[in-house]
């Protein structure tokens, strides 16, 4: 099993995946209670964190502290990014945490070659995403990559501190020009809102992004008392229609948060008498992360055992069930943002 994982690839992962990672890289389980008891944590869809107990002790204690969680605009949102920003905003309300979000369209043209113009436009539609989500736009900070020339200028700086060589050995493979220097904003992304006063930064990432944490911390072991530790946490990754991770390049792997009824329905029903293992099947990911019915899911694991294409089919068809509400909803609620969205967009392309 490779020890690195190319965060520009979309990866396949199980189990046995999580449990390697978890151990390779010495993530610790959370145990401090959160309040509510909230899903992510209830179901262990964290794979594990990294200093998240300083973090969550800095925000009981009422000090000022941010998250960070960067988007990417090489597509659509879908669900798996919705176990993000339905998180971000759980912080933000029962914690008090000033969410921060780099919009990471640098990184879309330069490694995935996005053009401009489709950058541009889907950015309003992002925002109506997140604030349908829950983010309140008042103690949500969004910027763009290309914008911000305080990260842009502490990126260029770390290109004197680290040289290709050990970039590549940190992502175990060899970079493009693009892919370094994206890394190094990623790094300052991180980094920066810590000489804002914040007493404790959080950051939510994918497992399969991990390498972009190993150089954000070899970059603050070099700097020295410039910066402290971040806190980080893992997510499991939602399965796509493929088996891999869902990824907003590969709109027909990922059940879309604009999908209709008709569409996502017919994706999903793609994967009935099928005998997949469970944390392969894309409809029992989407219970795990949205359904409130711990009563079904043990039900399902129960039928696993004596019949794997029966538990598979009941998965698939109470997803469809589930993700009929959850996205209509959503999409309400996402049309009466949207004229908001469009307005701090705008704001956003323009300064």
């Amino acid at each position: 099993m490779s020890k690195k994982l190319n965060p520009w690839e979309i990866p396949t992962l199980t189990q046995e995946h999580y449990e390697f990672l978890k151990k390779e890289y010495n993530l610790k389980s959370i145990n401090s209670e959160l309040i509510n008891n909230p899903t992510f944590i209830r179901r262990n869809l964290i794979v594990g964190h990294d200093n998240f107990d300083v973090w969550l002790r800095k925000a009981k204690e009422k000090k000022k502290v941010a998250l960070v969680s960067g988007f990417m605009t090489s597509g659509f949102l879908h669900l798996g990014s919705l176990t993000v920003i339905k998180q971000m905003a759980y912080y933000q309300k029962e914690y008090g945490a000033e969410v921060i979000i780099p919009i990471a369209d640098l990184e879309a043209m330069c490694v995935r070659k996005t053009d401009y113009s489709k950058v541009k436009d889907i950015i309003p539609e992002f925002l109506a995403h997140f604030f349908a989500a829950g983010l309140d736009p008042k103690k949500t900070k969004v910027y763009l990559q290309t914008k911000n020339t305080e990260v842009l200028k502490e990126a260029a700086l770390f290109t004197s501190k680290i040289d290709m060589p050990q970039l590549e050995k940190i992502y175990d493979r060899r970079l493009t020009l693009a892919e370094a220097f994206s890394s190094l904003v990623m790094a300052a992304d991180i980094l920066v809102p810590q000489l804002k006063g914040y007493e404790a930064t959080l950051i939510i990432l994918g497992i399969d992004e991990i390498s972009h944490f190993v150089l954000t911390k070899n970059m603050i072991s070099i700097l020295g008392d410039e910066f402290y530790p971040p806190s980080i946490t893992y997510n499991r990754m939602l399965t796509g229609l493929n088996g891999s991770k869902m990824g907003k390049s590969i709109p027909e792997n990922s059940i879309l948060l604009i999908d209709g009824l008709s569409k996502f329905k017919e994706k999903l029903l793609k994967l009935k008498n099928k005998e997949l293992e469970l944390d392969q099947n894309t409809g029992f990911n989407i219970l795990e992360w949205y359904s409130e019915d711990d009563v079904l899911l043990n039900r399902i694991l129960e039928i696993e055992r004596v019949n794997k294409t029966e538990a598979n089919n009941l998965a698939i068809d109470e997803s469809i069930k589930l993700c009929r509400d959850l996205l209509e909803k959503h999409q309400e609620a996402y049309k009466e943002n949207f004229e908001k969205a469009k307005r701090i967009a705008e704001k956003l392309i323009n300064d």
